[in-house]
């Protein structure tokens, strides 16, 4: 399979941030109205490749492996699903400085443990990284990159600029990087066009009613 095959869906990584990407898989409002982007474990695998945490051989190989075990590989799917909440729900609570809820801190604190088994240390000229063990090689193994991604950034000092876009009718997570840490919208050119054009209709309605 080509890596054109694999790549049915053009995703959008507007988020910053693996977990946060991840997170904006739902389009919508969540409770009012979503879009589901992962419907099929060979979304997922799609998804995963263009993020980066999986090569075109792995992506290849789990397309091919869920042909053989598909049961597999929608048991992997509902994870990814429930994972992927957990991550919106954290993250969400902490823009509104509410106290996460506690199924989705064991959500992820779940996978997580899957996620850091066997990991360790290994030593390069400019430092250290982390390396995880071959086992973790599995239809799940995007499951553990994006785990190690939320608890990373859950306990960063970057945590605090985590933002949800302001539009009511899209819930999409980012990193706020920009100087002055007012960015608004997941996308200037998606919600923050939409929210220009609003207000300039908006203008002419009132310049028309005198």
């Amino acid at each position: 399979m080509s890596v054109h095959e694999m790549v049915s869906t053009v995703f959008e990584f507007t988020g910053g941030n693996l977990c946060l990407d991840f997170a904006n898989t739902l389009g919508g409002a969540r409770g009012s109205g979503t879009r589901e982007h992962l419907l099929t474990y060979h979304d997922l695998v799609s998804w995963s490749l263009q993020a980066g945490i999986i090569t075109a051989d792995q992506a290849a190989l789990l397309q091919s492996e869920t042909g053989r075990e598909p049961g597999e590989a929608e048991v992997v799917l509902a994870r990814a699903h429930k994972l992927r909440e957990a991550i919106y729900g954290l993250f969400s609570s902490l823009t509104r400085g509410d106290q996460p809820d506690g199924s989705d801190l064991f959500t992820l604190n779940t996978e997580l443990g899957w996620a850091l088994v066997g990991g360790h240390l290994i030593a390069h000229p400019d430092g250290f990284t982390w390396q995880w063990p071959a086992e973790q090689q599995g239809f799940s193994r995007m499951l553990s990159s994006l785990a190690r991604s939320a608890a990373t950034l859950l306990t960063a000092p970057e945590c605090q600029f985590v933002r949800e876009c302001a539009s009511p009718t899209c819930n999409w997570l980012f990193l706020d990087n920009t100087k002055n840490h007012r960015r608004r919208w997941c996308s200037p050119t998606g919600c923050g066009n939409l929210a220009k054009v609003r207000r300039h209709r908006q203008r002419r309605r009132e310049q028309e009613r005198g």
